[in-house]
């Protein structure tokens, strides 16, 4: 049953701060009356993502917090194929400032971040949950993006976010199985058939969502069906032989790398809000209602 699911607890909260931020800052850039502080830094976005995180640490109370980030589009999957988001528009000016703002202060709040200019947030937050996953903790990703939905499993919760943290859709392998008919390794292989025009990810020309998932249902992986192409039909047959280099391709683009080298550890992300210097940062940049949602929610826990 697809629907509006419910957060649940988990010991480990990692947020996808490219996306939240963003998402944050159109859901109030409205008629252009974005928010800023008296010097004139732009807030509305930091504001959004701050209601957004607290709101989440109120419902799931994790013991651990991390945010990862998206520094660059030239990351090595641009060395694979140039032209890989070369169809993503530019962010507002009022918007990109925002993400230095938002990063000063998740430090000044003490939270575990980490970016990498050769990796998108997604391969962070994939290595991250896998080594919370091994661990045993219980991990409950936030993000707008689909493609996380790679990283489900028992012990990984993905939350795609529908409208801020009031509506999403909690993706467990059972749901993402009812949902879309696929398990979440085959999230990859899908994109290897059908490809990603958001990414700019090529695909096999002329096979769509029902084709790609009606080929996995039979043959379970990209591989087995390349390997299998001479039980295809004729035209299924010269269409996947012709483009089999390119699918191939667009498998290892969609993939998200799991082992991205990073010093931060499991205990780094201990959850624990440095009080002082976050006080001053929020009223420094005029965000009194994130103050307040910040100390309630710290006198709660």
């Amino acid at each position: 049953m697809k629907g509006v699911l419910h957060l649940q607890q988990a010991d480990f909260l990692i947020i996808d701060g490219s996306s939240v931020l963003v998402r944050a800052y159109f859901a109030s850039a409205y008629g252009r009356r974005i928010m800023q502080s008296s010097e004139g830094v732009y807030t509305n976005g930091v504001f959004g993502f701050l209601n957004m995180m607290f709101g989440a640490i109120e419902k799931v109370h994790p013991s651990h917090l991390f945010v990862a980030w998206d520094v660059s589009r030239n990351t090595f999957r641009r060395e694979l194929y140039p032209a890989y988001k070369g169809t993503r528009g530019e962010l507002p000016d009022e918007l990109i400032s925002q993400f230095d703002t938002m990063q000063d202060v998740l430090r000044a709040l003490g939270v575990a971040q980490h970016f990498d200019e050769r990796y998108e947030a997604d391969d962070i937050i994939g290595t991250l949950a896998s080594k919370a996953a091994d661990a045993k903790r219980q991990v409950l990703i936030l993000t707008g993006d689909r493609d996380a939905l790679q990283l489900v499993q028992n012990d990984v919760t993905v939350a795609i976010m529908k409208k801020g943290i009031t509506e999403l859709d909690l993706y467990t392998p059972d749901f993402l199985m009812e949902t879309w008919g696929l398990t979440p390794s085959q999230i990859i292989d899908l994109k290897g058939l059908m490809g990603d025009t958001s990414d700019n990810i090529p695909g096999v020309p002329g096979i769509g969502e029902k084709t790609a998932k009606k080929l996995l249902a039979q043959y379970g992986t990209l591989e087995n069906l390349l390997a299998s192409r001479d039980s295809l039909t004729e035209k299924m047959r010269q269409k996947i032989t012709q483009h089999q280099e390119i699918a191939i391709l667009s498998k290892r683009l969609a993939t998200i790398v799991t082992d991205v080298p990073m010093d931060i550890t499991l205990s780094d992300c201990k959850m624990s809000f440095a009080m002082e210097p976050a006080t001053m940062k929020l009223q420094e940049l005029g965000l009194h209602r994130a103050l307040t949602h910040l100390q309630r929610l710290t006198q709660v826990g």
